[in-house]
């Protein structure tokens, strides 16, 4: 009997101990689910949700339509009945101010059309006599001519002397002949090759600001009556961007005449790209920097992501270098004379992850570890945007951002350190936490440098035009072409912030 109850004793141990590995084995796969439930609902979101980063759409208004998570947080305790001056409140907001009509713009051309009475209308009906002008009514309106199409012929003479040419001496008659005016691409016999400025202008302007591919603007310029190819629209903007290569060199040369820079990268599909297939990516690089009255901005074409490409650019470069998190740019930290900033917004953004995918289960009025984060980093954007408005110099916004911003960064810092060892550290919210503690040496410097912003908002918003533009044409038919249009992206960008800046100058 001894014998039996030992062995029972130990088969139950032994199923205890299977029970307890199968449980282990279950909780660990649970978790597992999670993970990957969690993942698909950001995938589902970040496809089928909005794409604004609006803060009030991120925390603060996935309970407005919630009436009975509203209720509770407006229901009094039981203990401690509403009174009348309980139930008032006064609520203060700003209201974005009603537009009229605005006028049209005064450097535009005015034709006056007068309508007048003929004079058989102009005979007094009790009396008969002519009528004089009371007054008059002016109403305006815009008016658009379409673009018109010309050939210009350039007749060139050329002279010789007559009186030389019937010298019986043999001397040779000199001929000479009218200068050519100097031509951007140059021509041959057929009109293709012999563009104008305008048209040269306007085909650019097509492609490289409005973001029209070249089938389009060869089916505007059929509208006018003119065949012209997209191959020759292509031909014409890579002989612009070798031209403009002396002037891209110059740019990056003074870009790095300053004390700040910011750069980040996108994708860019290039054909026939030695060494890699057509539908590989590769990377059009961007820097942006200098003063905000005479920004820079410059584009890039490379096959490659890695950081030798960024090391590249920015040889000999002094300052400050402000990137995301993207590790290609890490080495900016071990070069002598540089120091590598973060950039806040993509730390907003992985917490932003968070609460994309909570959908309608968000909408509870309960406030998450997300939802606390978010919220922290609005408080951080709103010191900055005030003190930047308020401050009348450097040293005053460096005064400003040590007084009322370094402490909510600590603050902050010292909430992700609390939370660092008590949440997954494969969830969403644990993969945002070890992304800002892993990128805080380059989040904070901006603290003592004036000049420093707190993300890298302006280089991404000097990529959008690209990215627009990238959405029509697609793809860039050869290295040779992507790195012409990275050029002529250059120089227009370049331009559109100083002329905007200026009309802005203009109107203050």
């Amino acid at each position: 009997m001894e014998t039996v109850a030992i062995a029972l004793a130990e088969q139950n141990e032994a199923l205890k101990q299977a029970l307890a590995r199968k449980d282990a084995q279950i909780a660990t796969l649970d978790q597992h689910i999670g993970l990957l439930e969690e993942q698909l609902r950001l995938l589902k979101a970040k496809a089928f949700g909005p794409k604004s980063e609006r803060m009030s759409q991120l925390v603060g208004q996935q309970a407005l339509f919630d009436m009975d998570a509203l209720e509770a947080e407006e229901k009094p305790a039981d203990d401690e009945p509403a009174s009348d001056e309980d139930a008032r409140e006064t609520i203060t907001y700003e209201r974005r101010k009603t537009r009229g009509p605005q006028p049209f713009p005064e450097h535009l051309p005015r034709e006056i059309r007068k309508h007048e009475l003929p004079p058989e209308e102009r005979q007094c009906t009790c009396c008969g006599e002519e009528m004089t002008v009371l007054g008059k009514d002016v109403t305006r309106e815009l008016e658009y001519e379409p673009a018109v199409a010309r050939v210009i012929e350039h007749h060139h003479y050329s002279y010789s002397c007559q009186l030389c040419k019937q010298d019986e001496d043999g001397l040779e008659t000199p001929i000479v002949s009218a200068p050519r005016p100097p031509r951007l691409i140059p021509g041959g016999p057929a009109y293709r090759g012999m563009a104008g400025p305008g048209l040269l202008a306007f085909v650019m302007t097509s492609k490289f600001v409005d973001g029209l591919p070249f089938y389009r603007v060869e089916r505007l310029m059929g509208r006018l009556g003119v065949k012209l190819g997209r191959a020759t629209m292509c031909n014409w903007a890579r002989q612009i961007g070798d031209q403009l290569e002396r002037m891209w060199d110059l740019l990056l040369a003074q870009a790095k005449q300053y004390t700040w820079l910011q750069m980040d990268e996108t994708t860019v599909q290039v054909l026939n790209e030695p060494d890699k297939e057509n539908t590989t990516k590769s990377f059009m690089w961007v820097i942006r920097g200098g003063p905000p009255e005479r920004p820079i901005v410059l584009f890039h074409y490379d096959p490659s992501r890695s950081g030798t490409v960024a090391a590249r650019l920015l040889e000999d470069f002094q300052g400050t270098v402000q990137t995301d998190g993207y590790a290609g740019y890490d080495f900016l930290g071990r070069v002598p004379g540089v120091v590598h900033a973060g950039d806040w917004d993509h730390v907003r953004r992985k917490f932003a992850d968070v609460r994309k995918p909570l959908g309608r289960k968000g909408r509870s009025g309960k406030s998450g570890k997300a939802d606390e984060a978010l919220k922290l980093i609005g408080e951080m954007y709103q010191l900055e945007r005030k003190a930047r408005g308020q401050a009348d110099s450097d040293s005053a916004l460096l005064e400003m951002r040590d007084k009322q911003l370094r402490p909510k960064i600590a603050a902050f810092k010292t909430w992700l350190d609390h939370l660092a060892g008590r949440v997954p550290p494969k969830s969403l919210l644990g993969r945002a936490i070890q992304y800002a503690l892993g990128q805080w040496h380059k989040l904070d410097l901006f603290l003592d440098r004036a000049e420093v912003p707190m993300s890298t908002a302006l280089v991404e918003n000097a990529i959008r035009p690209y990215v627009i533009g990238r959405k029509a044409w697609l793809f860039s038919g050869s290295p040779e072409d992507a790195q012409a249009s990275a050029r002529i992206y250059s120089i227009v960008e370049t331009a559109l912030y100083r002329m905007r800046h200026s009309a802005v100058s203009t109107k203050l």
